[in-house]
């Protein structure tokens, strides 16, 4: 494995960051120092990643975004705040959407690599081999797969068994799961929340309840037909919606059925865009921190473009926040 900057910079003795304007030309970076730090470069080997290239100016400036879905305001916000900060570095942003179609995911990262990205981040799609172009560092973001790369994401099994905490004690034991794909890593650790929460109060997690498909309006509004068109005594008296997509299409269907909620039908929600707040009922939801996560997901590459972390790899989980509103009450008996 190639020598890193740090592996040089305890060879001749000085800080990382030195090294690194050393190699890359620096002009406040003495002559006798330039000298010791290429001398040291050259004898253990260390040849700079194209990336890292790109910082001295010989790279292409540019980051590959590569992103599922841009009418979700989740992944709207999110390439915003990516957008912002990798401009700030002066990098400007190749976007590609993938409609979570793997075969659109591998090429975009081909076309990402032939363009010489300087690295990309990716919420990744669900693959059991995932491509990985050669020498451009890749982030994962949000969603994990087997690659051997940084990841950062959320704390989904927290945040579902937060919310549904405040479901149960409320005092509702019906709650109806409505998701995206079963597949991605969101979905399983969210799925592990609720069921985490529903065990600790000793309730049965229903399977008939666990709705997945896709994080769409379309779907939101599907499934709570379904739960709506059950039996009385078996309907769900609350309803977890993984996505705002689905929360809107939960709350289209419900207007459309009559339903006052909570009264009728508690509902609690992923995310935390601003309408959440001004509609009535205004929604309970776990609060993800997007511009952390992204803040994070930017540095990181940064970091592995400038070739000034170790081999190992980063796994970073940020928690996020319940806020609670208007949209839960106990069940009508």
């Amino acid at each position: 494995m190639s020598p890193t900057l740090k592996q040089i910079a305890r060879e001749t003795g000085v800080a990382i960051s030195t090294v690194s304007r050393a190699l890359n030309g620096h002009p406040h970076v003495d002559e006798q120092t330039r000298r010791r730090v290429q001398e040291a470069a050259d004898r253990l080997g260390y040849r700079p990643s194209v990336a890292a290239r790109a910082l001295r100016g010989s790279g292409t400036r540019t980051v590959g975004v590569v992103l599922p879905d841009m009418m979700n305001h989740f992944y709207a916000r999110t390439v915003s705040v990516l957008q912002d900060q990798l401009e700030e570095r002066g990098f400007g942003v190749v976007l590609t959407v993938t409609a979570n179609d793997g075969r659109r995911e591998r090429e975009a990262l081909d076309r990402l690599g032939s363009r010489q990205v300087d690295g990309i981040i990716i919420v990744p799609t669900i693959m059991r081999l995932p491509p990985s172009p050669d020498g451009v560092p890749i982030i994962e973001l949000n969603r994990q797969t087997s690659r051997a790369v940084d990841k950062v994401g959320y704390d989904e099994a927290a945040g579902s068994q937060a919310l549904v905490d405040h479901l149960v004690a409320q005092g509702h034991t019906q709650i109806a799961y409505i998701g995206g794909e079963g597949g991605f890593t969101t979905t399983r650790n969210r799925i592990a929340g609720f069921r985490t929460a529903l065990e600790a109060a000793n309730i049965d997690a229903q399977q008939d309840w666990f709705l997945l498909a896709s994080h769409t309006r379309a779907w939101g509004a599907e499934a709570t037909r379904r739960i709506l068109d059950a039996p009385a005594p078996d309907r769900p008296t609350a309803v977890f919606a993984a996505s705002s997509e689905i929360a809107l299409g939960f709350l289209t269907e419900a207007r459309h059925r009559g339903l006052r909620l909570p009264d009728d039908l508690s509902v609690v929600a992923f995310g935390d865009p601003d309408w959440y707040e001004v509609v009535t009922p205004s929604i309970t939801c776990y609060d993800q921190p997007i511009a952390q996560c992204a803040s994070i997901a930017v540095q990181l590459l940064a970091n592995r473009m400038a070739g000034t972390v170790s081999d190992q790899l980063a796994k970073v989980i940020v928690e996020g926040r319940v806020v609670l509103r208007e949209s839960v009450a106990a069940p009508t008996p």
